[in-house]
């Protein structure tokens, strides 16, 4: 990429810009500052106010209901939009001169608040949400409701009386004695007792369970500032937005006395952050990429908060511009519901990608990724010139052997493999497609798998069995994970053992996989899924061995050199089919597939996706002997890949 000069924000929103002298940056349009995202804000929170009635302790979101029971529905429809409030509440426009005319009553938003707070908290009152018991959700939103209450304290806490507190404190008393799900749950629990303790209302056996919950998190850390999510053995977005977030959370607010682990905390951030940043495409789009997409922009929590809590380890011009383009992705595409307020969806209403656990207050943990407006307009994070991301500077492939992920930036998108999944047999029913395929990609996202239907094929290896059933990858293991190469072995149900490698090349993956039959089935190599909201944009071109396809924005190229017999397309069109796709209702995907396969053998093929302005020189297999095959493409240049796992053929 060239040397280009960003056109560049005004003063209010991030203060006089110079780019130093030399810098590589894609030219883009200038991040958003502060009272860009003080408009968010706002604009999130006035559809909810429509919903406030007196006397009440939820909101009539509409939307799926979860599968934690109507009272934990009610609640999340108060406490994930009580926080996102606070946020707003505590960015008091007021001290600012050039600040823009609210149209909401900030006392008037606060007190609704607080009287659904005591009616919900009020085991008389009809609107009572009743406690928390063993592994219930209500734990979940207690936390939720103490970061609130700390962020909005002189809204929401401070002018509630002595009475009213201590049946608040009643209330989050009942996660005392409580079981939590071993893994990121049980910050929830810290931060109810911690809050108890600061405001008074603890107990002598609350701060031993603190510890003890706080030592079985740190115990989840795997290096470089990652975490294995508990019980669920998963390894994503929860690292973000879990994790860090309510790590450095707990250290700022009830921390004091345990300076040390604080410290720990923060360190796990500084070694977090400067990889994650690399998740984020030039569009602001983070890869999608595991469970609860739906929170969207809660992806960008722990960027500000680590700079609030003066951990970050980011240029703070850097850590902005991640978090406003993020930001800015998202709310510019149509994330509402008829209501007005957050969908469950990616860039639009998608309620068929949500998981379970999911309703429809659930996308207001987005509330998390607001953490920039407690950060003071005049703070260098909103100052300091815009500082670009990884994948605005150059091309990069990056590995991240702890979290068993590789994540590529290639023309301003970003793609991710992920070696490791380990998924958990509870973490199934969350849908191991998340987690399971070859690669990842901004742009062009992924099909989901409604209930009853086919395990989706898009950039994975699947086994068809002679019933049909469709079988994908789920538990792995690693064996090689390296910037220019990763591989795992993994079974396809019952049906085969795998073993995969891939390399990769700008735009190209070179892929190997290895089989051992254990009952005859087809094998099948999807390329990556293509949407469009209209089925006319997907257009394909294809004939055996090499497959192309494209829609208004991008191409994919999936090549046979080894193995395949032949190929096939699958095609979902809206009215016709349920809709599977993370970005829109039509989509295809065109695969290579086997014959009936049985004892081990190999396959071989190239995969290739870029915008449809970036030219595709496509390669040839030229040599293949064992431990190293040579490619060459159009334009003659040569492309070797060394291994001792590459046999001839």
């Amino acid at each position: 990429m060239g040397k280009n000069v960003a056109s560049l924000p005004s003063a209010h929103r991030g203060g006089p810009h110079r780019l130093p002298e030399g810098e590589l940056v894609v030219k883009t349009d200038p991040s958003w500052g502060y009272f860009d995202w003080l408009r968010v804000a706002e604009e999130g929170l006035r559809p909810l106010a429509r919903l406030m009635k007196p006397g009440k302790a939820s909101l009539p979101i509409i939307g799926k209901l979860s599968s934690h029971g109507a009272e934990a529905d009610r609640l999340e429809s108060f406490s994930r939009p009580c926080l996102w409030a606070a946020h707003w509440l505590q960015a008091t426009p007021t001290t600012f001169p050039s600040a823009p005319t609210e149209a909401l009553s900030r006392k008037t938003v606060a007190a609704w608040f607080r009287q659904g707070l005591i009616a919900g908290t009020d085991p008389d009152s009809a609107e009572s949400w009743g406690p928390t018991r063993n592994h219930h959700q209500h734990t979940v939103e207690m936390a939720a409701l103490v970061l609130a209450l700390e962020i909005g304290r002189e809204h929401l806490w401070d002018p509630l009386s002595k009475k009213e507190k201590e049946q608040i404190a009643r209330w989050f008393a009942s996660v005392r004695g409580t079981k939590l799900h071993p893994n990121n749950h049980l910050f929830f629990g810290v931060l109810a007792l911690s809050f108890l303790e600061k405001e008074g209302f603890g107990k002598a056996e609350d701060a031993p369970q603190i510890k003890k919950w706080l030592d079985e998190l740190e115990g989840m850390a795997i290096g470089q500032g990652w975490f294995r999510d508990g019980s669920n053995q998963t390894v994503d977005y929860y690292n973000a937005y879990a994790f860090h977030y309510y790590g450095l959370w707990w250290g700022k607010l009830f921390g004091k006395g345990d300076p040390a682990r604080v410290g720990r905390w923060q360190d796990f951030a500084r070694n977090f952050l400067p990889d994650y940043a690399r998740f984020f495409a030039a569009s602001g789009e983070n890869v999608p990429f595991g469970r609860s997409l739906t929170y969207r922009f809660n992806a960008v929590a722990p960027f500000a908060l680590a700079h609030l809590c003066d951990c970050s380890p980011l240029p703070p011009g850097q850590a902005r511009r991640i978090s406003s383009k993020n930001l800015q992705f998202f709310w510019e595409h149509p994330i509402r519901q008829s209501q007005g307020l957050l969908s469950l969806g990616w860039t639009d209403e998608f309620p068929a990608m949500a998981e379970r656990y999911s309703c429809g207050g659930s996308p207001y943990w987005a509330a998390k990724g607001l953490s920039a407006l407690l950060i003071p307009p005049s703070d260098p994070f909103w100052q300091d010139p815009d500082q670009p991301l990884p994948v605005e500077k150059a091309d990069f492939s990056f590995a991240l052997p702890s979290a068993e992920l590789v994540v590529r930036g290639i023309g301003g998108e970003i793609e991710l493999l992920n070696a490791g999944t380990a998924i958990s047999k509870s973490n199934t029913d969350f849908g191991p497609y998340k987690w399971g395929k070859l690669s990842y990609r901004t742009g062009v996202g992924f099909e989901v798998q409604p209930p009853e239907s086919p395990y989706p094929i898009d950039s994975s290896l699947t086994a068809q069995t002679e019933d049909g059933k469709l079988h994908g990858r789920q538990a792995t293991r690693a064996l090689s994970v390296k910037s220019d190469h990763i591989a795992f072995s993994y079974s396809l149900d019952e049906a085969a053992e795998i073993e995969s490698h891939l390399w990769w090349n700008g735009s190209w993956q070179l892929h190997f996989h290895r089989y051992k039959m254990h009952q005859p089935a087809r094998l099948l190599l999807g390329g990556q899924s293509l949407s469009s909201p209209q089925d006319e944009d997907l257009k394909e071109k294809s004939s055996f061995p090499i497959l192309s396809y494209k829609n208004s924005s991008h191409q994919v190229v999936l090549q046979s050199l080894h193995g395949f017999a032949k190929a096939g397309t699958r095609r979902t069109i809206t009215g016709k089919q349920p809709r599977t796709h993370l970005y829109a209702p039509n989509c295809v995907t065109l695969f290579l597939q086997t014959d009936s396969l049985s004892g081990e053998g190999s396959l071989t093929a190239l995969h290739a996706v870029a915008s449809l302005s970036t030219p595709l020189g496509r390669w040839e297999l030229t040599g293949s002997q064992a431990g190293c095959w040579s490619l060459k493409n159009q334009k003659g240049e040569v492309w070797k890949v060394e291994d001792p796992s590459l046999p001839a053929i």
